[in-house]
């Protein structure tokens, strides 16, 4: 089930505020009890297997954007991927977060004219982040 989708009353914004996170209240977050909701990134296949090699963790690395940002549908990341990797080259990941921890996220309603995503620091995408695979 999509708890994020093109029903506006289903999406939950994140705040973009810079909440704090850092202070344990995250602490066991990925075995919690809660709503889950899907989020997809496309990725170039370095990037996938980095994160792979690295047990599932997301790692920063030289030329890469501060946040990582997660389209709310697979369809929008597909896009995103067709314009990044034209010569069809990517991956899409599907992380699975609890939805509490959206609002740790910054949220963009229109990204790139093509849908609504979230972002977040490798740090926090590690400590939220429940679930990864390809889709």
């Amino acid at each position: 089930m999509y708890l994020l989708s093109d029903d506006r009353s289903s999406v939950l914004l994140g705040t973009g505020e810079g909440i704090r996170y850092d202070d344990g209240r995250l602490n066991g977050v990925t075995v919690r009890e809660g709503v889950e909701t899907l989020l997809f990134r496309a990725m170039c296949e370095a990037e996938y297997d980095s994160i792979v090699s690295n047990a599932n963790t997301f790692v920063p690395y030289d030329w890469a954007l501060e946040k990582k940002w997660f389209a709310t549908c697979y369809e929008h990341a597909v896009k995103w991927a067709d314009w990044f990797y034209p010569d069809g080259t990517y991956r899409i990941a599907e992380i699975t977060v609890l939805r509490e921890t959206l609002k740790y996220m910054f949220y963009v309603k229109l990204l790139d004219n093509i849908g609504p995503a979230y972002s977040a620091d490798v740090t926090l995408l590690n400590m939220i982040v429940r679930g990864l695979k390809l889709v």
